[in-house]
Formats: C-alpha cells, structure tokens, sequence
C-alpha cells in the first residue's frame, strides 16, 4: 500500500500548529486519486469474475478505505467491515493487515484512541508474520501517535523508537521521517528543544536524499519555529526564508500559507510590525480562500497582538473576537487561550472591567487545561484577589480614597501576577527534571532488557561449549581406543581370511591324494577342517562386526568441520526419505513400507549443516523402516500395513525464540519403557545381535546438540515410536 498510510491525523488540542499541518499535508500529498475516481476504478475491477479475490481490487479498496477513514470514519466503517470479510475469504495477509490499521487509523481520527490500540496490534500480528515485514514499521508508528494522544509519552517513545529501526531494516525512508517528527513532538512538548530540533534536522536530511520538496519545505518550518522558542528569531527567520521561498516556487497554498504565518510570528517577534502584518494578512486570506480554520484562527489573533502593540486598541479588539470565534469552532485550546489573554488586557485598558474579569476567567481556565493542578490553585487564588478588589472598589466609590484603592488593586494583581509567573518558571523546571528522571528511567529499563537477552544469550551458549567440551573429550577417549583395537582387529581379520585360504588349499590338495590314503582317516581330517573352517567363518564374521563398531567409534569421534547454511529442511527430509527407502528396496524387493508426509509449506530456512543434518535423517529412517518390519498386528487382529510417517512445523517456545520441529513417526513394536532412558546411550541397541552397533542414535542426539536442538523419542509400547527433532530458527 501507498506511504501516506502511516500517517493518521492527531487530534490533540496541545499539538503546535506546524505539527498538525504536517500532518495533513502528508495526507493530501497522499490523495492523488479523488473519492469519485477511487470508486469509479473499484466498479471496473468489480465487474469481473471472483474479483473479491482479486488482490488488484483489494489494493484499491484499502486505498478508498482511508481515504474514507479521513474525511468520514463513520462510513468507513461499514466499508471496512465488508473489505476485511473479502481479505480474509481470499487468505490475503497483506490486505488485512492494511485493512486493519486503515480501521485503527478511522478510529483514532475519531478520538477513540483505546479502541484502534486492538486493530493496530491485530494488524501487526499479520505483518510481523509476512516475509518482508514492510507493513511493521508504519503500524509501530501509529500505535505511537495512539499511545501519544493517550498521554503516555515513555511508550509511544518506544513505539517511534521501534518504527524507526524497522524502517532502517526495510529501508523505507518515508516512515522513519515520519518517526522521527513524532519524536520530535514529543521533545518540543517537553521543552527539551534542541533534542527536537536534531530530529527535524535528521527529517531535512532524509526528504532531502529522497528530493520530497513538499517535505522539506515542512522540516524548514518546523525548525524555524523550534528555533522562535528558544528565543532565537534571527536564526528562525534565516531558516524560514529557505522554506518560504521553495513554498513560492512550489506553488503550494497549504505551504506558502504556513511559511507566511510563521515569518510573520517571527516579524513579530523581531517587532517588524508591518512586515508582520502584511504576512498575516497573506495567512488570513489564502486560510479563507481554501477552508484552512485552524491557521485563520492563529492568523487572525497574531494580527490582533499586532494592532495591541501599535495602540488600536478599536482594531485589536475586532480581531481578537474573530480570532476567538473560529478557534471555538476549531475547538482549539491554544489560541483560545491566547485570544481571551489579549482581550482581558484591552478591555481593562478601556475600564471594562466585568468583560476584563470574564474574559480573564477564560484564559485561566483554558491556560489551567494546560497547565499542573498546583497553577490551577494559584489561579483559583488570584482570581479571589481580583473579584475582593473589585468589590472593595464598588463598597468605596464615593470615598476620597478611590484612586489609592484602585492603585492598591492593581498593585496586588500585579504581585500575584508575579508570583504565578515565578511558580509557573518552577513548574518548568521541576518538569524539565521529572522529563529527565522519566527517560533516564526508560532508559535504564531498556538496557535491563538488553542485559537479559545477553544473559541468556550467554546461558544459552556456556551449555553449547559444555556441550562440545563434553564430546570433545570423549571423541579424544574414543578415538584413542578405536586406533588402538583398529591395528589387532586388522590382524584378526586378516588372518582367519588367510587361515581359511590354507584350508581350502589342503582341502584341494589332499582331494588328489585321496586314494592313497585310509577312508577313515580322510573323514577324519576332512571333519577337523570343517570345524576349523567354521570357526574362522564366525571369527571373520564377528571382526567385521568389531570392526564396524570401531569405525561407528571413530565416525562419532569426528568434530564437525562443516559450514552451517542457510537450507531448506523440507527439501533435505523428504529427499533422504525417498532415498533411504529406495535404498532398502533394492536390497530387498519384498520391502514395502507406506510413506506419509505433512510437510509445513511456510517452514523457514533454518541455519544448519546439511551434511550433519543428512546423517541423523538417515539414521533415524533406517531405525523407522527397521520397526515397521517387525511383525505386529492391530487391535482388530488384522496385520497393519508398516507406515514411516514424516511431519514438519514451527514452534515458539514461551520464553525462546522460534524453531521448527521434525518428526519421524512409525506404527511398529515401539519401544518399552524401561529402556526409553538409555535409547542415546553409545553401544546400546534394541536390534538383533549383528544388526546394530548401538552408535547412530548417540551420534544424531551429539549432532543435534551441537546445533543447539535437541532430540527426543515418545513411544508406548505396541502403538509405534516417534523421534522429534526441534532445531532454533536463529
């Protein structure tokens, strides 16, 4: 789906201007298809057969469903409901996953924060399990911008933090910009300006590298303003004229009225009063023209402030009603409260104290939503003061002492006015010090969580290196004593082979002397010979024996010198099924075993050493078909058919990550229960004398270790076995 999906519009009364406009201006740099259009592609797409399953018509939907989640969340949730119920009937992941943050996005534009917190983690479930992850970081943005408007400033930290490494991982620039401005919000809600100030010069970097005019244009302003706070307005100014002027060279009206409103903050600042004015004026006329409420409403006061400064009391106080007129309607908390703080000054200045009082109130209570529970009670108090001074001015009008009464009233207002200032600069700092401790706390607990990994990392890799020691030394012992017995067995060996050449040659040649000789002393040799012959037979038998069992020992001594790579677990079982199976036909014609297989499509690729890998699958093969061979019948009497039964799957662990199983099942005798626990031990079989050395399964459980898996066999005697081999995905 389109960039402009990881960006829903933030409906918190406190957010700056610029922030909310970049905000928006995101979204309709998005919207290069019209409602109309959108609908008008969709009845195309729609007119062909099972296009509910058509991903094309799916793709589209989404893109109608946000655009409807951002002018009409109502109606985008019926539209939505009908676009989830087609994504999932198509088993298409990556359309319900977009669906469902489109609905969280619908959501939050309505201010039901809490509620699109369960769609948005619904939708990164989906996306976390696609192949690319694409769709993560932009969800991982979202659920931020929830978390923020929820007030919870140290997870949606955490959120935008995680966005912005997914976004590097993927390589999607346009949503780790985006992070970055949400973090960059944050740090100017706390003061913290230069922090945020870094963020939007990383933001400028990144629209620069990608040539996103509009978006440079946007990170100018926002600095600019960041640098306004700090008192800076020289600074401010030089960095605005950068973004103004691509803004006219744009042709943009949303981006020349933002520029213009904020030169003219700084003009104001800088007390150009008619440079001032006249952006203003440009802001106010160009908001008018295109419906812009929010920047009307801050032009039309920051003008009022303008005539306040110049003494047209007449003009301000027009402007300043506007101005409060539409920041009402915008419901927006700032400049109502700047508007009501102005009109409190020109009404006292013209002796209208009851409108002064009132409008007053109204500042206090706008500026108390903003501010602590502490300035809420110094307000409380103050505004006390100034109805008992009004009073006490009504009770003495008639009185000599008037002028001095009035005197005094202003007097005290203005040390309380003092005294709110001084508490309010505490409040500041005390806030700027518990910001601090709050991200020295995030922060120590992210290293704690980095720490624990490492532990278990650590944890994890001491049993593999006990592991390898382990076989390490007991390969050194085995290897030891295999050399050793290899050189007198070879001697065994090779002297029965000789012994028993002897024989036949005196065989032969008492054959041609036979006549020469006594009939009972021939039957008598040729009796000795026999039995002599035999013997040499089963020593040479026995040897062999012995001698597979030494090269069983040296095999299982060996370390692994293999690379681990990347392989595909499906493949390299069901090959070494289908050839060890062959294998044995071939031996034996009368061989035949029924192969069952539920091999997981989505298995992933898991680091190993196939050549490993090889000898355990093959191992454990050979010990299945063995089993099935073994007469055994079913409860109905009736013979059952030998089956080897392969499966593979995914797992995760509850505190681990995730892993794939392997399991290798068959219906023979199974295997008692008093030997389960000895079923890895080196030399110890459960097949016929002569038909097993007693090493492969202890090799396969050795080589499984050493990558970190394990083996294991569950069996119930006369109902078959099964060995399950789990191997770490990373």
């Amino acid at each position: 789906m389109q960039g402009h999906f990881e960006y829903p519009v933030s409906k918190r009364c406190f957010v700056p201007v610029f922030i909310l406009l970049l905000t928006l201006i995101t979204i309709l740099e998005g919207q290069a298809q019209t409602i109309e259009n959108l609908k008008a592609d969709l009845e195309k797409l729609g007119g062909k057969p099972g296009f509910e399953k058509d991903t094309a018509y799916l793709n589209k939907a989404n893109e109608l469903g946000f655009m409807l989640a951002e002018s009409n969340p109502d109606s985008a949730f019926i539209f939505l409901d009908k676009q989830l119920e087609f994504c999932r009937n198509a088993k298409y992941k990556r359309g319900e996953a977009d669906a469902l943050k489109i609905y969280g996005n619908a959501l939050q534009n309505k201010g039901e924060f809490k509620s699109s917190i369960g769609y948005y983690n619904d939708a990164l479930v989906i996306a976390k399990s696609l192949p690319d992850e694409k769709l993560v970081p932009g969800i991982l943005n979202n659920i931020g911008l929830v978390y923020y408007n929820l007030g919870d400033y140290a997870e949606a930290l955490n959120n935008f933090y995680e966005a912005i490494k997914g976004a590097e991982k993927v390589n999607n620039l346009n949503v780790k910009a985006a992070a970055l401005n949400n973090v960059a919000l944050i740090y100017f809600e706390q003061e913290k300006l230069e922090e945020a100030k870094a963020k939007y010069r990383e933001m400028l970097a990144i629209y620069s590298d990608l040539g996103n005019q509009g978006r440079m244009i946007l990170a100018y302003n926002n600095i600019g303003d960041v640098e306004l706070k700090q008192n800076r307005p020289l600074e401010a100014l030089k960095t605005l004229k950068k973004g103004h002027e691509s803004a006219l060279a744009l042709e943009s009206p949303e981006f020349i009225e933002m520029t213009s409103r904020t030169l003219a903050d700084i003009f104001s600042a800088l007390d150009s009063i008619d440079k001032a004015e006249a952006l203003y004026r440009q802001s106010i006329a160009m908001s008018k023209e295109n419906g812009y409420g929010v920047p009307y409403s801050h032009s039309l006061i920051g003008l009022a402030n303008l005539f306040y400064k110049k003494g047209d009391r007449a003009e301000a106080l027009n402007y300043a009603k506007e101005g409060l007129k539409q920041a009402e309607a915008m419901e927006q908390t700032m400049q109502m409260r700047n508007a009501n703080e102005l009109l409190a000054k020109i009404y006292e200045e013209e002796g209208n104290y009851s409108d002064a009082l009132s409008s007053f109130k109204l500042f206090k209570q706008y500026n108390d939503s903003i501010n602590d529970s502490q300035s809420q009670r110094l307000a409380a108090t103050l505004e006390s003061e100034y109805e008992f001074s009004k009073k006490t001015l009504e009770y003495e009008k008639a009185s000599l002492r008037q002028r001095w009464l009035i005197f005094s009233a202003f007097a005290g207002l203005l040390v309380f006015l003092v005294i709110l200032f001084i508490v309010f600069r505490n409040r500041n700092q005390l806030n700027k010090a518990y910001h601090t401790l709050q991200e020295k706390t995030i922060e120590i607990g992210n290293k704690n969580v980095k720490l624990e990994k490492a532990l278990e990392q650590l944890k994890a890799t001491q049993l593999q290196l006990i592991q390898a020691e382990k076989m390490a030394s007991l390969g050194e012992l085995t290897a030891g004593i295999a050399h050793e017995i290899q050189n007198p067995l070879n001697f065994v060996n090779n002297f029965s082979e000789v012994s028993s050449e002897l024989i036949d040659e005196i065989q032969a040649e008492r054959a041609k002397k036979k006549e020469s000789r006594a009939e009972n002393q021939v039957e008598m040799e040729d009796e000795i010979l026999a039995d002599i012959k035999q013997n040499l037979s089963k020593i040479t038998f026995h040897g062999r024996r012995a001698d597979s069992i030494v090269k069983g020992m040296l095999e299982h001594s060996k370390k692994g010198s293999g690379q681990k790579e990347l392989t595909n677990l499906n493949a390299l079982a069901d090959e070494f099924l289908r050839l060890t199976y062959q294998s044995l036909l071939a031996k034996d014609k009368d061989f035949h075993t029924v192969l069952k297989r539920n091999l997981d499509p989505d298995l992933p690729k898991v680091s190993v050493i196939p050549k490993d890998i090889s000898k355990v699958l093959l191992n454990l093969y050979n010990n299945a078909f063995y089993a099935c061979v073994i007469p055994h019948s079913s409860e109905s009497g009736g013979t059952t058919k030998p089956t080897v039964t392969l499966t593979t799957s995914t797992f995760k662990p509850l505190q681990a990550d995730r892993g794939v199983r392997i399991s290798i099942k068959d219906n023979g005798p199974g295997i008692p229960e008093a030997i389960k626990d000895k079923i890895f031990q080196p030399f110890f079989t459960t097949k016929t004398t002569g038909e097993g050395t007693g090493l492969g399964l202890s090799l396969s459980y050795d080589i499984i270790k050493a990558h970190g898996g394990d083996l294991k066999v569950e069996s119930k005697e006369g109902e078959g076995a099964e060995f399950i081999i789990t191997l770490p995905i990373s």
